[in-house]
């Protein structure tokens, strides 16, 4: 679960601005800079172009200022105790040069959004944001062999998560992307970080969520519209995900609008 402390957007600081502190316990921060920079790294001032970005853990020291002129950057300072930030899934405090950095910012200015809005799917809008954020972090980290099929993994990703009620195999994926099943799993853990069916689990464990959140769809329908054929194989999988039945998670989340 993520709480966000604080989310600012292309915020300007003065041409004297430093920072320099260190973050107390249960707070990182995503730092996005739009102009250049010295970010402390190791003990040593290291400059940075523009573009770059840099997660802090807590009780990390932060110190950075701009190169020349005012600083303009976009944070988010966080509490979170999803698995990936704890598990050391990015390099905390060394500077990523982030590529698509428009396309990048949109999902920072959502977050803000999402955070000054208060409407009642925060948490779960908030969720997914952050994690693309953070998945994006990692591969602009770690390039690999999968960035050459970036556009095509991308849009596989977006077909999955936007109908998970397909009937998604792997040899249906394979054929879609024009890939052998051997290739495509490899470059889509590497791409993910999950495998392909392992996404589709994650699209439809989503899209459950959201329909016992906020509809009224009893659990034979969403079922359906989740990709099961078979209520017991949804409720079964749900609860191995979730740890608990759809029924109560329903129970605990439901909104009445």
């Amino acid at each position: 679960m993520f709480k966000i402390l604080y989310a600012m957007e292309r915020e300007i600081m003065p041409e004297d601005f430093v920072d320099n502190l260190v973050f107390a316990e249960g707070e990182y921060e995503m730092m996005l800079f739009e102009t250049s920079t010295y970010i402390e790294v190791e003990g040593e001032m290291r400059p940075c172009l523009p573009h770059t970005g840099i997660i802090f853990e807590p009780g990390q020291r932060v110190h950075y200022y701009a190169q020349e002129g005012k600083l303009i950057y976009s944070w988010i300072r966080f509490d979170c105790d999803e698995p990936l930030f704890v598990d050391q899934y990015v390099p905390f405090g060394i500077p990523i040069v982030c590529e698509n950095y428009d396309n990048f910012l949109i999902y920072w200015h959502m977050v803000a959004c999402e955070n000054y809005w208060h409407k009642t799917s925060e948490e779960f809008c908030i969720s997914n944001l952050m994690q693309i954020i953070f998945h994006w972090f990692h591969d602009f980290a770690y390039p690999t062999e999968s960035s050459q099929y970036q556009n095509v993994l991308e849009k596989l990703r977006a077909d999955i998560y936007a109908h998970p009620e397909y009937d998604w195999c792997l040899d249906g994926m394979a054929k879609r992307v024009n890939m052998s099943t051997r290739s495509l799993q490899k470059l889509y853990k590497d791409f993910a970080h999950v495998s392909c069916i392992a996404e589709v689990i994650l699209s439809r464990m989503n899209r459950a969520k959201m329909l016992l959140a906020r509809t009224d769809y009893d659990i034979g329908e969403i079922s359906e519209k989740c990709g099961y054929n078979n209520v017991e194989h949804f409720g079964g999988q749900f609860k191995n995900h979730e740890g608990c039945s759809p029924g109560n998670y329903r129970k605990r989340h439901h909104v009445n609008e």
